[in-house]
């Protein structure tokens, strides 16, 4: 916090002393802005709509990286069959397929979801694949001891032990989503942050400008602190290393 407290210092006397106001706003400027938006509710409207979008993309992210990943952590065939294309895809920036979602979607809602769920699910899916896989032999042995095969055997053995990496893709993939969404709303959306920015941009709006970065920022955090206390609380037999980004 004091390290936070002397940059915003320094980046007040910086924008006042130089006189930057025509391309950067002092904090002090940025958090009134952000404040007087959210207190006459021009804010809330575009912090709903981008929160829709994230939302929905990243569920969708979160059930088919998971289901997948699984797919493909408990079977070799399903891995030889999909690693191709999972390769191929993977590297394959989301913001690059923006203009064909907007050719299979149109501008809208569903473009945006689709391009968020593909930023995201590529961390959730291969974190799973890897929990999956990195699960401890010897509980498999144990569960073979008590009949525990099968299907079963990854319901009940596999996905838990997976669990923590699986939770730190979701974490990983939560931040990415968020990124993609606001890009993808600043260039093509209507609505949300991304196209408030976008409009206080083109209006030459400074202070409102970075208000909306700020606010992207303090989501960001917001989202990771929930994350992480959920992951705490669900996952309390694991550590706190074994539970962070790597």
């Amino acid at each position: 916090m004091l390290f936070a407290a002397a940059v915003l210092v320094f980046a007040e006397a910086a924008v006042r002393l130089f006189d930057f106001s025509d391309s950067v706003a002092a904090p002090s400027e940025a958090v009134g802005a952000l404040v007087d938006g959210l207190w006459d509710g021009t804010l809330l409207g575009e912090i709903v709509a981008t929160l829709e979008v994230y939302a929905q993309g990243l569920a969708l992210a979160l059930a088919i990286g998971v289901v997948l990943g699984i797919a493909i952590g408990v079977s070799q065939t399903i891995e030889d069959g999909t690693s191709v294309v999972v390769e191929f895809l993977r590297p394959i920036p989301a913001v690059a397929l923006i203009p064909l979602a907007i050719l299979w979607f149109g501008l809208g809602t569903p473009m945006l979801r689709f391009v968020v769920a593909y930023a995201a699910v590529w961390p959730i899916l291969v974190h799973t694949v890897y929990g999956i896989r990195g699960v401890d032999r010897m509980l498999y042995d144990v569960a073979a001891t008590s009949g525990v095969t099968g299907v079963s055997r990854v319901a009940r053995v596999s996905v838990p032990a997976a669990l923590p990496g699986i939770a730190t893709g979701i974490r990983v993939s939560a931040a990415i989503a968020l990124v993609v969404c606001v890009t993808a709303e600043f260039f093509f959306g209507t609505q949300g942050i991304g196209a408030y920015m976008q409009a206080q941009q083109a209006a030459y709006r400074i202070p409102e400008l970075y208000a909306a970065v700020l606010l992207t920022g303090l989501i960001g955090l917001a989202i990771d602190a929930l994350l992480r206390s959920t992951q705490r609380r669900a996952l309390f037999w694991v550590g706190e290393e074994r539970m962070r980004p790597p």
